[in-house]
């Protein structure tokens, strides 16, 4: 029907992978039929978010063999940890689709994030799915959606989090000052994100050091007196305090 009035159709195979799992044959004739009623695009559905990747990759291969001129899509739910991962498995097996949520909202454990997605594609598989200056907003993005939501940023997001690139022990900020690449994968700036130093009771003098420098304290300490200040935050960590 909607073929017939000019639309493009993408039939969305919910419960298909539980069902290829159950009943393979059946399952592929659901989507041969709807191919052959004119869906452009299959979207297969990991609704219950259980399949593990090589179980996907089975039943992708066998959907290929099965419709192999039409356009496939992925739909993954996070239950079992592997929505991004599915997600990005499904793209080199040759998906053309993914459907997604900003920061991963969506019912039970959410769905696969899409901008974990975006940011996978473009910085590690080369695909330029958005321009450089849609990628640096990234982080801007999840944080106004989380906001809509009334929900609180999650500072381990990848990308996007604020403990992303955040660093607390005292070898890694020595040596991130040294090379930025020892101790963070990409640029945070690439998706509008930045470094942060944590004075903890991990630190060393450069965590100190940096972040006196961030506060503008100009004062010319000592090492000794660096040191000191050291010491007394791990005393004060020790007693609950938190910087």
């Amino acid at each position: 029907y909607f073929v017939g009035k000019g639309k493009s159709v993408v039939f969305d195979a919910e419960h298909f992978f539980d069902g290829f799992k159950i009943d393979p044959d059946y399952s592929l004739q659901c989507l041969a039929t709807a191919v052959r009623a004119g869906a452009s695009t299959l979207a297969l559905c990991d609704t219950n978010g259980g399949i593990t990747q090589q179980q996907l990759l089975k039943a992708l291969q066998a959907v290929q063999e099965k419709v192999p001129d039409i356009r496939l899509g992925i739909h993954c739910h996070d239950d079992a940890g592997l929505a991004v991962a599915n997600s990005m498995a499904a793209v080199e097996q040759g998906v053309w689709q993914i459907q997604g949520c900003i920061n991963g909202y969506g019912e039970r454990c959410g769905n696969a994030d899409l901008l974990t997605i975006i940011a996978n594609l473009k910085l590690k598989m080369g695909l330029d799915v958005v321009e450089d200056e849609q990628l640096a907003r990234l982080s801007e993005i999840s944080h106004f959606v989380s906001e809509l939501a009334n929900l609180s940023p999650d500072p381990q997001a990848p990308y996007v989090g604020t403990s992303a690139f955040a660093h607390k022990a005292g070898y890694h900020v020595a040596a991130l000052a040294k090379d930025p690449q020892s101790y963070q994968h990409i640029d945070p700036e690439l998706v509008g994100n930045g470094a942060r130093v944590l004075v903890s009771e991990l630190s060393g003098q450069r965590n100190l050091k940096t972040k006196l420098a961030e506060l503008d304290v100009e004062y010319p300490f000592t090492d000794q007196e660096i040191r000191n200040l050291l010491e007394v935050v791990k005393q004060k960590e020790s007693e609950g305090f938190q910087y």
